[in-house]
């Protein structure tokens, strides 16, 4: 068993794919299921398209900037499972209408709304100290980290909301553990950036119940952005694309719907912390020391409460 690179809520700590993640496992079968991925044209997102062909899916749209490594990842998963349909849709995502457009495009080829979300792209953006590190620089990481999985999942829920409002979706949101680390050295714009994206997903949570929403920290994989941070990478793509598709077909995996979960913690265990995860309402962004004593529930009644007062006064 590996050793933990950060404090882990599992015994077993991951740097690879295992056995009960493992794609090609028949449990894990995604049959019937559309993936739409968004920076699926390299690293963690490539691994991911892959991941979801070994596990027989139906169908996987693709989302990102670049034509030529999108095609390149849309070949490689063909060869890897020619029963798999792909469909390439080339789009900023910090652009609304462009991402508006891709997500219609893919609607119209695979006939319906996707069955699992996977915000993956992203980027490093204002790498320094905040008395150093240019304000532009600063709100491009904000414009990527954000405004672009926010553009994608707003996109997303409104064509939901056309064409099967009832349906329950699955959204898989590929955050970073620099958004709940006390500190990162040069990674101020980074982290708020992960931050804030996480606890919109997390609204996206409370304000769709019945669907499954998950913030993940994919692990420190051996990718580009890793590397413009200088990061040692000791673990494989292939852990959070096994994770990603464990997510989205298990059942068990409804326990950690909301909360932020690490690729590198043992399914088989998180599973059996069931309990606890829901007394403590563990794993969610929450102030440490402020309502320990509060489970989830109560602390939603209570700012319903608030806020239907706020809207009194006003």
């Amino acid at each position: 068993m590996a050793a933990p690179l950060y404090p882990s809520v599992t015994n077993t700590y991951h740097h690879d794919q295992y056995p009960a993640i493992d794609p090609n496992r028949p449990e894990l079968d995604c049959s019937g299921k559309v993936i739409v991925i968004t920076g699926g044209g390299r690293g963690i997102g490539k691994a991911i398209v892959l991941a979801f062909a070994k596990a027989h899916a139906k169908g996987i749209g693709l989302i990102g900037r670049t034509q030529s490594t999108l095609d390149a990842t849309a070949a490689e998963m063909k060869e890897l499972n020619a029963g798999t349909d792909v469909f390439v849709c080339t789009a900023d995502i910090v652009l609304p209408e462009q991402v508006g457009q891709a997500m219609n495009s893919i609607i119209e080829h695979f006939g319906g709304v996707p069955d699992v979300l996977v915000n993956n792209a992203g980027g490093l953006s204002g790498v320094g100290s905040l008395t150093d590190v240019d304000l532009d620089d600063i709100w491009s990481a904000f414009d990527i980290n954000v405004r672009g999985p926010l553009a994608v999942t707003q996109a997303y829920l409104r064509a939901n909301k056309k064409h099967s409002p009832d349906t329950a979706r699955t959204v898989i949101n590929i955050s970073s553990g620099a958004a709940h680390l006390p500190y990162a050295p040069g990674l101020a714009a980074y982290s708020t950036s992960k931050l804030a994206n996480a606890k919109i997903m997390e609204y996206l949570h409370h304000e769709n119940p019945s669907w499954n929403v998950f913030n993940m920290q994919p692990g420190v994989v051996a990718t580009d952005l890793a590397s413009q941070a200088g990061r040692k990478a000791p673990d494989t793509p292939e852990l959070p694309a096994g994770f990603a598709v464990w997510l989205a077909t298990q059942p068990e995996a409804r326990i950690l719907n909301g909360r932020f979960v690490w690729a590198n913690w043992d399914v088989t265990e998180l599973v059996a912390m069931k309990e606890e995860l829901s007394r403590r309402s563990l794993l969610t962004l929450t102030l440490k020391g402020w309502a320990d004593d509060m489970n989830e529930e109560e602390l939603k009644r209570r700012a319903l409460s608030v806020n239907r007062d706020v809207g009194k006064k006003g």
